[in-house]
């Protein structure tokens, strides 16, 4: 036979195979409606018609000759044996089963040559009772998704825990939660984080000139010497503004949820405020007209502790609290902000790229301001910094007010000790 002849056999064996399946389906179909319908009637006969059938049909049996009942009996049991095929596993130690010694270890000998043989495919009965659900697939044709979804599970199970297991490896998805601390920042963990990477030559600042490490498919790469000795510069200034009790302020206009979480974190970190939204100009320069449309104008006077005093403001209600540290993570488009900080003389920190102007930043930070990876990690390395000042200003306060406790009580034992004399 000619290899067309062939082709055209198969596809023809294929076929009448689907249409066997299909004929099959259909039959199943027909047998759960008919069976539906006949629990259906059933269930509509009063019980009192079912109790007397019964009873007619216990009187029937009992009427019939004793070896009768045990050839039914033979012969149900046989019919049982014969047309369900349960796996060996699940019946060889049953007493119904029928199987003796001799044959479970004859079966279990050519159990290792059966499976040499031949492959168990998803459309066996151990799988059909385990997964009722699943509609396996003819063997001419693919597997379907939930088979391949079965061979995925038993693939992960039996050899899913070899191979090598990675550690220290960069996770960005833990700067929003737990940043990294500025002592184990380094070259490769600011490379993981994608801080070199720049703009395009087209978009290049000549002031960012010393910023840059080189070129490479039309973009410009920062240097991260560079980035290290302005990050440590800049945690060191967001750490000293916490310790005393500053006001530290992130700013950061991108619409990128994840970069809003790590501002909303740091915030919270270093007991600060953030703009996520829209930095609204005039928020420092017309600070009046702003609240005004805000209605922002409460404001609580807290002690080096951030516990309330509780003192009336009175005049000092009106006027306006300027932030003492403003952090800008992209300063391109908050060009508002950083115009009104230089007016107000408020310091800024902020991220630099190479199309950003580093002289109107009071402490810039050659960055990629465009990869969400490396703006949350700065976030999460400055507030980190702006926490340690924190902790150490609540530290000596503490140590602080102990020793003024301390004081207090020498004072008066010494003030009794002179009465006593």
């Amino acid at each position: 036979m000619s290899q067309k002849e062939l082709r055209e056999k198969a596809i023809a064996d294929a076929l009448a195979r689907e249409e066997e399946e299909y004929a099959k389906i259909k039959a199943m179909r027909e047998l759960n409606n008919q069976t539906s319908e006949l629990i259906t009637s059933l269930n509509k006969i009063p019980s009192n018609l079912i109790n007397s059938r019964l009873q007619k049909l216990q009187q029937d049996l009992q009427n019939l000759p004793e070896y009768k009942v045990k050839e039914l009996d033979e012969e149900l049991e046989e019919f049982m044996f014969s047309h369900m095929k349960l796996p060996y596993g699940e019946v060889y130690n049953r007493p119904w089963s029928g199987i003796s010694n001799e044959e479970s270890s004859s079966i279990s000998s050519n159990k290792d040559e059966v499976i040499q043989q031949r492959l168990v495919s998803t459309t066996s009965s151990s799988y059909s009772t385990q997964f009722p659900n699943l509609k396996p697939t003819p063997d001419y044709r693919g597997y379907s998704e939930q088979e391949l979804f079965l061979r995925q599970l038993a693939h992960s199970r039996h050899s899913g825990s070899l191979g090598s297991k990675l550690s220290n490896v960069y996770r960005p998805q833990d700067d929003i939660k737990n940043p990294t601390k500025l002592k184990d920042v380094s070259i490769a963990t600011l490379m993981a984080a994608g801080c070199h990477l720049g703009h395009s030559k087209s978009n290049w600042r000549p002031t960012t000139q010393p910023f840059i490490y080189g070129e490479y498919d039309g973009i410009h790469l920062i240097d991260l010497n560079e980035t290290a000795a302005a990050l440590k510069r800049a945690s060191n200034v967001i750490k000293g503004v916490s310790k005393k009790g500053g006001i530290i302020l992130y700013v950061g206009t991108s619409k990128n949820v994840f970069q809003n979480r790590a501002l909303e974190e740091a915030a919270i970190r270093s007991n600060g405020y953030y703009v996520t939204k829209r930095w609204i100009p005039g928020t420092i320069t017309n600070y009046t007209e702003v609240t005004k449309q805000i209605q922002g104008t409460q404001k609580i006077e807290v002690d080096m502790e951030n516990k309330p005093t509780g003192r009336n403001l009175g005049v000092e209600q009106g006027q306006l609290v300027k932030p003492d540290l403003v952090v800008i993570l992209n300063p391109v488009e908050n060009r508002n902000c950083i115009n009104e900080c230089i007016l107000s003389r408020v310091p800024t920190i902020g991220l630099c790229d190479t199309d950003m102007e580093p002289s109107l930043l009071t402490y810039p930070i050659p960055c990629n301001d465009d990869s969400v990876r490396s703006v949350t990690f700065m976030t999460g390395i400055l507030s980190k910094s702006a926490e340690e000042g924190l902790l150490e200003r609540l530290e000596e306060v503490n140590k602080y007010n102990q020793s003024k406790v301390k004081g207090s009580i020498q004072k008066r034992e010494l003030k009794h000790s002179r009465r006593s004399s």
